[in-house]
């Protein structure tokens, strides 16, 4: 606990292992599990550890309980069955007080869904569906109302009741939820301020100089004590106590030990050991992607009629442009001309038509992708697997659907199967290279500017307007140079060059 800015956030990532040393910023750290020293970096420890971030990171097009199922499914040994999965998420569900929205799409900026804390509640039930180790939680009450912040102390109450650790940075909590705590960590300018018990807080302040009015709420009166009295005189006051906690000489586990060097087991309600067990394969993390991708794509149907519909009018356009301009004879240089600029036109349209969607999707999805793999729900190839075959799919019909307007009026010579083929190779060319490009930011609209920087010289060099012949070479070496340097993509020109 703490003011905006004493390190609650930094103090949690470093601990869950989600920050590392970087640049000028150099992290140094003695952290220990059962006073066994871990790299909490390390994704081995990384699996014991549940973590739901203050922004929540969902699918916007899925439902609360396909949320915790999916995140079940793919987390819990392949032995647990179905049944048993609906009964947990059943479960979850009703402790959370999701029951009425259950059904109900998450939703994000563009679609509505349910409400913000009912998104928060859902967070916390996928982390928690696993019965983890730890449960770690950035600011998990807020956006929430009094009573839903306090439903959801009271579950993670009854989760540290069941054998897991929770801990979580809260800024300003009601009494009922103050005095709910079991332990507090005081954090004041990234130093800690006070640690101990919740009911040892208004003797320690008033040893110090500080009294808790009566009737008034010691988070509130420790909160304004810690921001309206200077460090200085704090440090006077005989706050920000050292450490003196004798923790000994760290364990380091030995090779024939588990990651941590200790045993860890789980059960079912059955009794029986499940721990050991192998997750879902790559099968079963493909199939349960794909099944999403395919929900995202028929729930969001103002997305998908949007791409559709684009293509159909510039189809139609350039169609009445160049109607009939196929039929004519191409030893009239004229005519030539008009052949090549319709395919041009059609080559361009499948080339950017199909990379803008694919371009903004990953970026959009980062924080959904980097959660669940944090978080051990499934493999990097898994999920461009999914992703890959949807792709595929949607691209596939929608240069269909283009090839079939332009082709017939226009009217090209050749057959319309090879016609289709050609100009799907080319979106899917240039659907990979988007999808290269939008991994590479986070910022969708820093993607969509770098866009240019991708496919631009990949037209200047193809020998569209003008012969490569008469490109002078130090020409293609410097512009080649200069496209590359500024956002590493150097293979990808070299390539064209």
């Amino acid at each position: 606990m703490g003011p905006s800015g004493a390190g609650k956030t930094s103090l949690l990532n470093i601990l869950a292992g989600r920050a590392s040393s970087h640049g000028r910023v150099k992290i140094e750290s003695d952290v220990r599990l059962n006073n066994y020293s871990v790299d909490p970096t390390n994704i081995k420890v990384r699996k014991l550890i549940a973590f739901v971030a203050q922004d929540d990171s969902l699918q916007v097009t899925s439902t609360p309980r396909e949320a915790i199922r999916f995140s079940a499914k793919l987390r819990l040994p392949r032995a647990t069955t179905d049944h048993q999965l609906d009964k947990l998420t059943d479960r979850m569900i009703t402790e959370l007080g999701l029951t009425a929205c259950a059904d109900s799409i998450v939703g994000g900026e563009l679609i509505k869904g349910i409400s913000g804390g009912e998104r928060k509640r859902t967070s916390v039930g996928v982390e928690l569906v696993v019965k983890p180790a730890l449960v770690f939680l950035d600011e998990p009450t807020s956006g929430l109302d009094s009573f839903s912040a306090v439903q959801l102390c009271q579950v993670l109450k009854k989760v540290a009741n069941a054998g897991s650790s929770v801990l979580f940075t809260i800024h300003q909590p009601s009494s009922e939820i103050f005095n709910s705590f079991d332990h507090l960590i005081l954090m004041n300018k990234g130093r800690v301020m006070y640690t101990g018990s919740v009911h040892g807080v208004p003797d320690f302040f008033a040893s110090r100089g500080h009294p808790n009015p009566p009737n008034y709420n010691p988070a509130d009166f420790i909160m304004n004590v810690a921001q309206s009295v200077p460090i200085k005189q704090l440090n006077e006051d005989g706050f920000f106590p050292t450490d003196e906690r004798k923790m000994g000489e760290a364990f380091v586990p030995d090779d024939g030990q588990d990651a941590l060097g200790i045993t860890v087991t789980r059960r079912t309600a059955r009794g029986v050991d499940v721990y050991d067990t192998k997750p879902p394969g790559l099968v079963t993390q493909v199939k349960l992607l794909f099944t999403r991708e395919i929900n995202n794509l028929r729930r969001d149907v103002t997305a998908l009629g949007a791409r559709f519909g684009l293509t159909i009018f510039l189809g139609v356009l350039v169609g009445i442009i160049f109607l009939d301009v196929g039929k004519t004879d191409p030893t009239v240089a004229v005519n030539l001309q008009s052949h090549f600029g319709a395919l041009i036109m059609v080559l361009l349209m499948s080339m950017f038509g199909t990379a803008q969607p694919a371009l903004l999707s990953f970026p959009e999805e980062r924080p959904v992708f980097l959660r669940e793999y944090s978080t051990n729900h499934y493999s990097v190839i898994s999920y461009f697997l999914s992703r890959l075959t949807m792709e595929a799919v949607v691209t596939g019909l929608q240069v269909f659907v283009q090839a079939i307007i332009t082709y017939f009026m226009i009217g090209f010579q050749l057959s319309f199967g090879l016609f289709w083929a050609v100009t799907y190779s080319l979106a899917m060319a240039s659907t990979a290279l988007a999808v290269l490009l939008g991994c590479s930011v986070e910022d969708p609209k820093l993607a969509q500017e770098m866009l240019p920087i991708l496919f631009v010289p990949q037209m200047l060099f193809a020998g569209f307007f003008v012969v490569p012949d008469l490109i002078r070479k130090w020409t293609v070496l410097s512009c080649a140079k200069m496209a590359v340097s500024p956002c590493r993509y150097r293979p990808i020109f070299g390539t064209t060059v």
